[in-house]
C-alpha cells in the first residue's frame, strides 16, 4: 500500500514537472524575456473588436496583466490613469491584459472604475502564459521597436519619477 502511495505521488510529480516544461508559465523565464521582442498578440477588446498589439508599434507601451479580483491590480488603476493622461500627446500607450474568465466580469468592474487605457480580455490566459505571467499585477515596458525593456512585478508607483524617466527615455 505504501509503495502504491509513493508510486502515485513520483506519477503526479513527474506529470506536473511535464506540464510546467510543456507551455505553462515558468517564473524562472520572466527575466529571459528581458532585451526580446514582445511577443506578438491579438485579443478582443471590451467591445468585441480584435486588438494586435502589432498595432500600437511605434509607441513605447506598457503591458499590464491584472484581474478584477486582484487588489493591488485595484490600486494601480488611479495611477495607470494618471500616466495615461500625463502622456496623452506622446507617442504611449496602456494596455491592460485582464485574466478574468468573464468578459462581463470586466465590464461591470470599468463602469464602476473607469479607466483611460486600452484593456483587452485574456480569459484562456494565452497570453499570460506566453510573456510567463505567474503573478499579477505583471507589466512589461515596451520599447517603439517593441522590444521588451523592463518587468515590473507586482504593484508599483506608476507616477514616480523614477518610472517617468524610464519612459521619457524610450520616447
Amino acid at each position: 500500500m505504501r509503495q502504491q502511495v509513493i508510486r502515485t505521488t513520483a506519477i503526479v510529480i513527474f506529470f506536473l514537472l511535464t506540464l510546467s516544461v510543456k507551455g505553462f508559465a515558468n517564473p524562472w523565464a520572466i527575466d529571459e524575456m528581458i532585451g526580446r521582442e514582445a511577443s506578438p498578440f491579438s485579443l478582443k477588446d471590451l467591445k468585441g473588436q480584435e486588438v494586435s498589439l502589432m498595432d500600437f508599434r511605434g509607441k513605447v507601451i506598457l503591458l499590464n496583466f491584472w484581474a478584477t479580483w486582484c487588489p493591488p491590480c485595484i490600486s494601480e488603476i488611479p495611477k495607470l490613469n494618471n500616466l495615461r493622461k500625463a502622456y496623452a500627446d506622446k507617442n504611449f500607450e496602456i494596455i491592460a491584459v485582464s485574466t478574468d474568465r468573464s468578459l462581463s466580469t470586466i465590464k461591470k468592474f470599468i463602469r464602476k472604475h473607469p479607466v483611460s487605457f486600452v484593456v483587452l480580455h485574456d480569459s484562456s490566459i494565452k497570453v499570460s502564459r506566453k510573456y510567463n505571467v505567474f503573478s499579477i499585477p505583471t507589466t512589461f515596458l515596451i520599447d517603439k521597436k517593441g522590444k521588451i525593456v523592463e518587468k515590473f512585478l507586482g504593484e508599483y508607483d506608476w507616477n514616480s519619477p523614477e518610472i517617468r524617466k524610464k519612459i521619457d527615455e524610450l520616447l
